[in-house]
């Protein structure tokens, strides 16, 4: 949630015209399967949001012989380096499977279901959870990859797998490889009646479905790695830090929070149309940051108390791992950015939106524990003590006055210090009051502030006031 209030020198002028901030920070509600969904999440900017329940399938009798049920499962419809990703287009392409006794490589020599891997997908050696798969469910998770990029609607598996590795890689689909956002998130699969540890195991899928034809993807693909291809070149040179920041200012500032149109759910409606919510956008950093040779995954959640999920991104930055949430800064461009996810330990997003089943049950979901990499931390705008308060907020009135007028954020430990600095700048005599101590003065000048609490963020905006 997001609050304003505006304060200026009572003795002359009015506040100029200004935009304020899009974000309520509120969730918007988002309709989801009624069946599974790949995790509890893919919905919201930064605030409460509902969470979404997993419910058993449905099943049914699909093949006299060989399956004894099918499962309908409705995946979410919204949920959610530096070369070329190629385009998928390609027919399926056969995976040698070892033969038996040949199964182990040498270190650091890939396996041929790797070197095959390597090939189809694009920055594969930056998809962290698709690297967790061992050989055998790889090789299943390239038949799916492979007819999702040829618009197959069945997949026979190499392998049967059990329901929750299936999920596990319908997860890895939908979640985690944004260049394939035909897919709508319908597919049916099935299983047999051969048990492993008393579970029964699926061998393929019967049916899948696509929210566009092939030639209009084959364009939006087309358009949307043009736009991604500028976007990494335009970071050539940079740290793998300032790199990240490079896709979060374009992406932020490019495109707007939106849930109305029938592509919000992907990077074409976040890089083509400039709306997306949270999975568009998280997997539109995904596709960026992994172009750029960085490690990138897409995670969502949902908070306990009820309501809608969130996606969001895990990013290696100098071997360090941080949450990434451009969605809560979509719209903002310039000084407006609030900078309240950027690169930010397991606090900010994780506890309002603890990770789903449907990832912390069959993957290695790396930890964030550091805020050392943060936007704040890194530009001296973050309050960890009482003590600092002062002197930063001094420092940061004093430069935008200095140029007549700007704006600026920063960032509290703690949300004890929102509450105080609201407090103080809630009257504009106690702010007037609190800035002569540091040598600051208003006159002049007038202010108005906006609050983000979920980041425990106070951006303020002066102008001269005349």
């Amino acid at each position: 949630m997001i609050m304003a209030l505006e304060f200026r020198d009572q003795t002359s002028g009015q506040r100029p015209p200004g935009r304020r901030s899009p974000h309520n920070g509120t969730g918007i509600q988002q309709r989801y399967g009624e069946t599974w969904q790949p995790g509890a999440g893919y919905g919201y900017p930064g605030g409460s949001a509902p969470k979404k329940r997993r419910r058993a399938g449905a099943a049914w009798i699909a093949v006299p012989v060989l399956c004894v049920a099918a499962v309908v499962i409705l995946l979410l419809s919204g949920v959610l380096g530096g070369t070329s990703a190629p385009l998928p287009e390609t027919k399926p392409t056969p995976v040698e499977t070892p033969e038996p006794g040949n199964e182990e490589k040498p270190a650091g020599e890939l396996s041929a279901i790797r070197e095959q891997a390597e090939k189809i997908i694009p920055g594969y050696r930056c998809r962290y959870l698709v690297q967790q798969l061992d050989d055998r469910m790889l090789e299943n998770f390239l038949a799916i990859y492979q007819a999702v990029a040829n618009f197959q609607t069945e997949v026979e598996f190499p392998s049967s797998i059990s329901v929750d590795e299936m999920e596990a890689l319908m997860t890895l689909i939908y979640g985690n490889c944004p260049e394939l956002f035909q897919i709508d998130g319908n597919a049916t699969y099935y299983y047999n009646s051969v048990d492993r540890d008393g579970e029964k195991m699926v061998t393929g899928i019967s049916e899948l479905s696509y929210h566009m034809d092939e030639d209009t993807y084959r364009r939006a693909y087309q358009q949307c790695d043009r736009i991604v291809q500028e976007v990494v070149s335009g970071a050539a040179g940079l740290s793998a830090r300032e790199a990240e920041l490079h896709a979060y200012r374009y992406v932020t500032g490019h495109c707007v929070y939106d849930l109305s149109t029938p592509y919000c759910g992907t990077p074409y409606g976040a890089l083509v149309e400039g709306r997306a919510k949270c999975d568009g956008t998280g997997k539109t950093m995904q596709w960026i940051l992994e172009q750029m040779g960085i490690v990138c995954l897409s995670i969502s959640g949902a908070p306990l108390d009820g309501g809608n999920g969130h996606q969001w991104n895990v990013a290696e930055i100098d071997g360090i791992f941080y949450d990434l949430d451009a969605t809560a800064d979509l719209g903002n461009q310039g000084d407006k950015l609030l900078y309240g996810r950027f690169n930010v330990d397991d606090h900010l997003i994780r506890d309002l939106y603890p990770i789903g089943d449907g990832y912390l049950s069959c993957f290695t979901i790396p930890g964030t524990d550091s805020m050392s990499g943060s936007y704040h931390a890194r530009n001296h705008t973050r309050v960890e003590s009482d003590a600092d308060c002062g002197p930063i907020l001094a420092q940061q009135f004093s430069q935008v006055i200095q140029k007549n007028g700007g704006s600026f954020a920063i960032q509290l430990a703690q949300s004890a210090q929102l509450d105080e600095l609201s407090r103080i700048f809630g009257k504009w005599e106690d702010a007037e009051r609190f800035l002569k101590e540091y040598g600051v003065s208003l006159q002049g000048f007038g202010y108005y502030s906006l609050t983000q609490p979920e980041t425990n963020v106070y951006q303020f905006t002066v102008y001269r006031d005349s």
